[in-house]
Order: structure tokens, then sequence, then C-alpha cells
């Protein structure tokens, strides 16, 4: 029997070969788009579960809270944290710290930047790196030691072992090499090419310099709220007196790549997780377009099939046998379209990693993927041919054998109006997601940092900061041919800066908070073009301006100062007078508030050198740049960033969302206008003679095509009017993450709208104009 149901299978797919393709090729397409969602979305949920006791790890993060202000939570703490919590916290296992660490090294004739960690001796008993070469148990234990990773040893040392052999780093520093590290998963949130020995002394470092990540090992069963609790007390007992709102507290490592989006010290749901449930859905949403396609055309196609199931059913065949042939061909034309749907991926998956920097591959010996794909082609499968099974296996033999099948009646034909309007109503919310993406993604790259990062090249200073060499560093770039402004500082207005406290008058009473503090010279806000809202920027001939300071308008507006210039605060105890206010400015991602900032007139505490240059012979500015600086600082090398493209690094993610979004929104519209040609197609073929009829009676070709086209058309308008507000509000429902949005447009809707219904008449059009042009006669013969 089973044979007999594969031979009639292939049979009807082969005979009805337009409508076999239409499903295979929409079942594909969409089959394709949600595994290649799903792989993406396991290896964003892999991050980091590389470590066998990943869900024992923590990492320490610091709320700083005060009387007035809301709470901010930072990822960086101090490093005593890490010693203190294996002391005094019982079920803490181990505890490490460590922090990024740049650095130039130079081994015979190769010299390059790299970038690694700075981290203690229990750093390898708490992470999983496999020590490859070298001793994993003594690793880091002792001063001027390093480890490096398999691309660096084969970078500096080709084939030879490195173990035991020194390498210099900077112009003098040397360091031992004492081991040779496995390379770094994609999948870990620490990246590193080396791990350089931190000095013992971190231990008894300062509470109030927080430069460190803290890790911790906790024993199994901890209770992290009760943890939380026993971190309290550690906080008051080594915190000085004048230190107050600082509290430690642990994040699970299972949650640190995805959710890190905290507001007022609580963790708010955002984060990558964002991404990743939006993408779910979204796969969800392509399958089951997919889906619907597939019972579209089905139902549509059971006119055809109705003699052959009236004479099964009057020579005894039984509904549940039907519903089994018509889901086993269903589960036939799946299977085809999971095949095709493999090689595409394994066509795509290349550009798709390289567009997303992921390494994803398909490991069909873990049963995670094999059990995956079975399980999404039997889902779709079901899906796409259970309700189709129940209307064909339902056909009345005797009405069916008398030519009244189901066919003609109104049931499926409101059937498939319902689930076309589902389609495109599913289709136009996607359109509209795809559309305000767009304009989020715009709006982030042309919103107004408050400073001119055109022309703008970033300089690490290194010992070129220091007072004996800055004065000649600064002289010596800043006369080269083609600079136009050179300034220093020591924070790169892109997320790396320092935090310190500022205390001030409000009234009667003192008040304190951290606020963001970055040293510079007296050209940095002309340098970057910040504008001065008031007062004056910092001037070399005025020696009082050591001890003069200019803030932000956020700033000002936290220590509610209606004229700042001219009064008094402190910055880390040291008494300074507001000298200017700048316009607000963002120094990290506009996913996070301006945060308050105060520049301070400190050229020797700088890091970086700003030279904005001038457009016409960039390259030879930058060349002469790099010639005066190596000649400054022999053995070095000359690293520099143009801001603006930084910048749009810093949002790397949104571009691949709304890239993503796009092709999205693309394999949406393909498989309903799939869907929809095969409908005109068949009602087309279904209205062959009453169109004959109409030519007759005198109906022009124009009246046939809208005819044939209205109908279509009110289904997509009315799609478009429920899709509105679904898509309004799980679209406001993202945009509520960033910190600083876009509106969602009435233009979006109106666009996405007349971009559907011209897509809906493009693809029924051919249907509907060779249904027009063909000939009467032969309409009216047709059966």
């Amino acid at each position: 029997m089973i044979k007999n149901y594969l031979k009639i299978a292939l049979r009807v797919l082969l005979k009805q070969r337009l409508y076999t393709s239409l499903n295979i090729g929409g079942l594909a397409i969409g089959l394709t788009t949600s595994l290649l969602v799903l792989l993406w979305v396991k290896d964003e949920m892999s991050f980091n579960k590389f470590h066998p006791n990943y869900d024992r790890m923590v990492k320490v993060m610091l709320n700083i809270a005060t009387e007035s202000q809301t709470t901010q939570t930072y990822e960086l703490t101090a490093p005593p944290v890490a010693e203190a919590m294996k002391r005094e916290i019982p079920g803490v296992v181990d505890a490490t710290c460590s922090w990024q660490n740049k650095a130039v090294f130079t081994y015979g004739e190769k010299t390059n930047e790299e970038t690694g960690l700075m981290a203690d001796r229990t750093f390898l008993k708490i992470f999983n790196f496999p020590v490859l070469k070298g001793n994993a148990e003594t690793a880091l234990s002792k001063p001027n030691v390093i480890l490096i990773t398999q691309k660096f040893a084969e970078k500096y040392f080709g084939q030879t072992d490195p173990v035991g052999k020194v390498i210099r780093i900077g112009n003098a520093e040397h360091c031992y090499i004492e081991g040779v590290l496995e390379n770094v998963p994609s999948n870990s949130s620490l990246q590193f090419d080396f791990i350089r020995s931190m000095p013992d002394s971190m231990s008894t470092a300062s509470w109030v310099e927080v430069k460190a990540h803290v890790f911790a090992l906790l024993e199994p069963g901890v209770n992290m709220k009760k943890l939380r609790d026993q971190m309290k007390p550690i906080t008051k007992r080594h915190m000085p007196e004048f230190v107050t709102g600082w509290s430690y507290f642990p994040y699970s490592l299972n949650d640190w790549h995805l959710r890190s989006h905290f507001e007022n010290g609580v963790y708010t749901g955002g984060g990558r997780i964002s991404y990743v449930r939006l993408f779910v859905v979204v796969a969800i949403f392509v399958l089951i377009i997919s889906a619907i396609n597939f019972t579209n055309l089905s139902i549509a196609r059971a006119t055809g099939r109705s003699k052959e199931v009236g004479i099964r059913k009057a020579i005894g065949a039984k509904k549940s046998a039907l519903v089994a042939q018509f889901l086993g061909e269903s589960f036939i034309l799946t299977f085809l379209a999971g095949l095709i749907s493999i090689g595409l991926i394994y066509a795509i998956l290349p550009f798709f990693n390289d567009f997303l920097d992921k390494k994803i591959t398909i490991n069909w010996l873990d049963p995670s993927y094999s059990v995956s794909l079975l399980g999404v082609l039997l889902l779709t499968s079901l899906l796409a041919g259970f309700y189709p099974s129940f209307v064909l296996s339902a056909f009345k033999p005797v009405l069916v054998l008398k030519g009244a099948g189901l066919g003609n009646s109104a049931g499926p034909a409101w059937q498939r109006k319902a689930l076309i309007i589902v389609q495109f109503t599913i289709t136009s919310i996607l359109m509209v997601g795809t559309g305000v993406v767009y304009q989020q993604i715009e709006f982030i790259k042309n919103r107004n940092p408050g400073y001119d990062q055109h022309d703008l090249v970033r300089i690490e200073a290194r010992e070129l900061s220091q007072v004996n060499r800055y004065r000649q560093a600064r002289t010596t770039l800043s006369e080269v041919p083609g600079v136009e402004a050179f300034s220093s500082a020591s924070a790169t207005f892109q997320g790396t800066f320092g935090r310190n406290y500022v205390e001030w008058m409000n009234g009667q009473q003192r008040e304190r908070n951290m606020f963001a503090v970055i040293s510079g010279d007296h050209n940095l806000t002309s340098t970057l073009k910040m504008k001065i809202h008031s007062g004056r920027e910092f001037s070399p001939l005025l020696a009082s301006d050591s001890a003069g300071v200019i803030i932000n308008q956020e700033a000002a507006r936290r220590m509610n100062l209606a004229e700042p210039v001219g009064k008094q605060i402190q910055v880390n105890g040291m008494e300074m007078t507001i000298t200017g206010v700048v316009e607000n400015f963002h120094i990290a991602s506009v996913h996070q508030m301006i945060e308050p900032t105060v520049i301070l007139f400190r050229p020797f505490q700088t890091r970086f050198f700003f030279a904005r240059i001038n457009k016409n012979g960039r390259a030879a500015t930058l060349e002469q740049l790099k010639e005066k600086y190596e000649s400054l600082l022999p053995g070095a090398i000359f690293s520099y960033q143009f801001v603006d493209q930084e910048y749009e690094r810093m949002y790397q993610s949104e571009i691949q969302v709304g890239t993503l979004a796009n092709w999205f929104s693309a394999v949406a519209i393909i498989i309903s206008c799939l869907g929809l040609f095969g409908l005109a197609s068949f009602s087309a073929e279904r209205r062959t003679k009453e169109i004959g009829i109409r030519k007759v009676s005198g109906a022009s070709v124009a009246e046939i095509f809208v005819l044939m086209n209205k109908d279509f058309v009110r289904l997509v308008l009315l799609s478009l009017l429920l899709a509105a507000y679904p898509a309004w509000y799980m679209m406001n429902l993202w945009l509520e993450k960033f910190a600083y949005h876009t509106r969602i447009n009435e233009w979006i809707f109106v666009l996405c709208g007349l971009g559907t219904i011209i897509i809906a008449i493009v693809t029924v059009s051919y249907q509907s104009i060779k249904a027009a042009l063909a000939d009467p006669v032969k309409s009216l013969r047709h059966e």
C-alpha cells in the first residue's frame, strides 16, 4: 500500500510541474532562511559554553548610586575584589582578575602591535583555554612571563618551538615565553593573542581604581541572590569612608554576551538577546509564510483531485488512509525542499560567515544538528500538509462524482483568501520592520556625536605623552603639512575613558557623583570642533587653567548649575574652577545616555593624539606623520584609526541586523509572490470559460485585467490594514532599547503599502494579461 501511495504521489507531482515547482521552491527558500537564522542563533547562544564550568562562573559587576542620581552599572571593577572574594565568601572556589593590554612585540626583524590580556596566576584555573605547550599549573605565576596563542607563535616563530624564548615588548621590556595556547574560539567573549603575567601587587591595589575584569568560579548549587548579599559587606569593609553608594554584584557568565543592558542598576532585558529573539520570530514568520504558501496551493488544486478522492472513497478508502496519503505527499515535497535547502545553505554559508564575521559550521555528527533539521522538516510538513489533507479527504463522493466537488463551493475560496491575508500580513510586518530598522541605522550613523569625526585621525601616543617627550612630539607632529589641527586626550571618544568623583555644592548641601573624566590639552575642544556653549576653552597662556575644567551640558544639568562658569567643584579631591561649558557629546555608544563629563587640562596624562587632516593629500600626510612618529619613537608602530570609520564599526551589529532584515523581507516577499502567482494561475485556469464569455460579450482586455486583479488587491489592502498596528507596536518595543532613537514615520507604512500592492499586481499581471489576451473560442472549448 505504501508503494502504491508513493507511485500516486510521484505521478501527481510530476503531472502538476508548475505547482510542484512553486511548492518546493517556496519551501526550499523558507527552510534555507529559517535554518540559517537558527544556525546564527545557535552560535550566539553558544558563547562561553566551551568552558566546562560555565554555569558556575560569574563576572563581578559594579553599581554606583547616589541619593540624587540613578544607579550606573560598570563592567570594570577594582583588582583586589578577586582576592577578597576568595578569602571572605564561602562558596567561591577561585577568582581572577584581568584587563586588556595592547603592546608592540619585536622578535628578530618582525615587529607588530598585538592585543591581549594582563592576568593573574589563577586565570587558567577558571577559564578553559588549553595549553598546548608548557605547564598550565604553573603558568603566569612568575613576573615578566607570557603565554601566546598558536596564531601568535606562527606569526613570529613559524614552525620553531617558541617556549623558552624571550620576546621584546615596546622599547625595553622583555618577556619569557612559557607556553602556547590553543587559538581562542570565535564564540568566546574574551578575545586575545597573548596573556601576560600580572604583578602580585594587584591584590593590594586601590579599591577605588576600577580597571579590571574580575571573574569567580563558584561551588555547585551556590544561590546567586545569597552570593549578592554576601558581597555587600566586602564593599563596606574595604572601601574608604568617603566612598558611598558602591556595590559589587555577581552576573552569570552565561548572560554576559547576550544580556548586557542595565538601567538604574538592574538588567532590563536588552543586549544581543533582543536580536536573537527578533530573528527567531523572523525565522518562524518565514516558515509560516512558506507553509501557508504550500497550504494555499494545495487547497487551490483540490478540485483537480476531487474525482480521484471520490472514486477512492466510493470503493472503500477510509478518511485516515487518505489523510496519511496526502500527508505523505506533503512530506515528500518537504523532504525534497529540505535537500535543496541543505545545498543552498552550504553554498551561502561562506558568504554568511564573512558578512557576520562568524565561523559557523555544520557538524552532522552532532545530534543537535540532525535532530533539529528533522524536527524543522517534520514541523514544516505537518504545518503545510495537515489542513490540505483534511480538506481533500473530506470530499463527499456522491457530490464529487456528480461534478459538484468541494472545489466549487465557497468553503475553500474563503479559506484561501484568509490564508493569503495572513501571509501578506506577516510579509507587510516584515517590510515595515525592515523600513524602521533602516531608519534607525541611518539615525545612528547620521546622529551628531557632539564633535566632528570626519577627517579626524586618532594616534596611539604611547611614551610620547610623557613629560619629557610630549612638547617635542606635539610640535613635530602638528607641523606636518596637511595637519590642520592637533591635540591630545586620555579618551578615544568611542568607549575608552576614565571616571572619577566630582563634588559640588547644591545649595547648602555638598553632593558627589561619578562623572566621566578626560585629560586633554588646550586644543582639544577646537581640534574636535566641539561647540562652546558658554565660557571659553583652555589657554596655553594662562597657568591658572591647570586648575580649570571644561564640562558638558549634561554635567551642568546633573549639578543643577544654571550658570556654571566660574563655579568651584572638586575632581578627585582637587579644587577646580569651571572655565567653560561645551555642548553635549558622546564618548560611548548612542545605546547609552550621554555621560556627564569633565575635561581637565592635563596634557601629560593623555594616551592619544588627535590630528585633523586635510582631505586632499591624505595618504601623503599620513605617511609623513608615520615618518615623524617613528623618528620620535624608534621601534614603535605608528598605530592610527580614522574616527569616523571606528564610529561605524561600533554599530556593525546594527548594520548587520539591517542588512539581514532586508534579506528576510525580500525572502518573505518572494515566497508570498510564488504563492500568489500560483493562485493567479489557478484562478485564470478556473475562470477560463467565464473570461471567454465576457470577451464574446464585448469585455475589453483592460476590463478583464481589472477583473482578475481586483480580488487579490483587496486582500493585500486588508493585509496592510491588519499589519499596521502589530508592526508599529513591535518596532516601537525594539526602538526603546536605544537610548536615542528615531520615531516611526507614517511614510514607512505608505511606502510599504504601495510596494506590496505593486508587487502583488506585477505578480498576478502575467496570468491576468495571458487570460485577457486568450482566444475566446479556445476558452469556450476549455474543459
